[in-house]
């Protein structure tokens, strides 16, 4: 028996209240939407994916706000969901949502925020939203790997959407578990890239990272980095189930990361689709316009 995992998934653009009204997810339960979602597309295990600047003096994300995406579903959604629904914290960084016989794994991710040559990059974490942000490339990684934590470059070759780049990639590559040599949301074609919306996010981009992770002999990842419920679960990895320990979270954090390095997982390539990316991108460009997010 296999389970799918998708290990980059943010949900909602944001859990503010302007983001959730313009996405239609004001009022609602997100932990049941985001559960029910997975349970369509039988995801095992879901990344609740974290990313932000609001922190603490350390670098870490704020406790006990909408930021700390995880925490606010516990907190906010777990004791209120629906007859019919089971659930409960699986440990600090997870939960586990059950119904009808289905079983999902919502974890802790974070794209930590890196600072290096006065320029911001994305590094994606699946286990914690504790890693501190603003760090340097070196310090970030090391950071993870003292902690044993699952990380590694996020879409890395897309440098206008904070990927690392392929030529800075080259020197971290060996001190990451793995290469997001897939991301949903690049689901345009280079015919497309002419429209500025658009430009170069493209497929073209999936292709040179899954190269490039080859070339470098790392496991290659499949995420739907999802910002829309609905899209939770369009791309995955696809584990044994019997290498993975489901005892405890440190157990099943501790063998997801050692199956990954393994290699012994398959993947499952798909893409957002053209309404979707339009509908959360047009939404996203809208809100951050003015601000509008921090103020309605």
């Amino acid at each position: 028996m296999t389970i799918k995992a998708d290990l980059h998934m943010h949900g909602p653009i944001g859990f503010e209240p302007y983001w959730l009204r313009v996405q239609g997810y004001a009022e609602k339960n997100l932990l049941q939407l985001i559960a029910d979602q997975c349970f369509k597309r039988d995801i095992g295990i879901c990344a609740v994916t974290s990313q932000s600047d609001q922190v603490d003096e350390t670098g870490v994300i704020l406790r006990g706000t909408v930021h700390d995406r995880l925490g606010f579903l516990t907190e906010n959604h777990l004791a209120s969901l629906p007859r019919g629904y089971d659930a409960d914290t699986f440990g600090e960084d997870s939960i586990v949502v059950m119904r009808h016989g289905k079983r999902v794994y919502l974890v802790n991710g974070q794209t930590v925020i890196v600072q290096e040559s006065g320029k911001i990059f994305d590094h994606l974490v699946v286990g914690s939203n504790s890693v501190p942000n603003l760090r340097v490339f070196q310090d970030t990684l090391q950071y993870c790997n003292d902690n044993g934590l699952t990380h590694g470059l996020e879409h890395p070759d897309v440098e206008e959407h904070f990927g690392a780049g392929l030529g800075r990639a080259e020197q971290l590559v060996e001190k990451c578990d793995f290469v997001e040599a897939h991301n949903a949301q690049l689901r345009w074609s280079r015919a497309f890239s002419k429209f500025p919306v658009i430009g170069p996010y493209t497929r073209a981009f999936n292709a040179k990272a899954e190269r490039f992770a080859k070339q470098h002999d790392k496991p290659i990842v499949a995420n739907s980095d999802a910002h829309r419920i609905q899209s939770a679960g369009i791309a995955s990895n696809e584990f044994e189930k019997d290498d993975l320990d489901f005892s405890s979270e440190d157990n099943l954090f501790r063998t997801m990361r050692r199956t990954i390095l393994s290699g012994n997982f398959k993947i499952n390539r798909s893409y957002e689709s053209r309404l979707g990316w339009i509908s959360w991108v047009g939404k996203f460009k809208a809100g951050i316009k003015g601000e509008k997010y921090k103020t309605q």
